[in-house]
């Protein structure tokens, strides 16, 4: 599974459920990485970062 690294918010974003609701769209693109090493994910959710609660699993497009 990829991961998408917010740098500004400083969250951890599941690339296949990443949407609107995540907020990621103010970041600057030299402020995003797309990854898919987990270790290294793992290694920035021990410090600062946090994973993002919206796109632990797919969401919803119905209103």
């Amino acid at each position: 599974m990829g991961y998408f690294v917010d740098h500004r918010t400083k969250k951890i974003h599941h690339s296949q459920f990443a949407g609107d609701s995540c907020g990621f769209l103010q970041t600057p693109i030299e402020q995003r990485e797309f990854t898919d090493k987990i270790e290294y994910v793992e290694g920035l959710a021990e410090g600062d970062y946090e994973h993002c609660p919206h796109c632990q699993t797919a969401q919803s497009t119905v209103g």
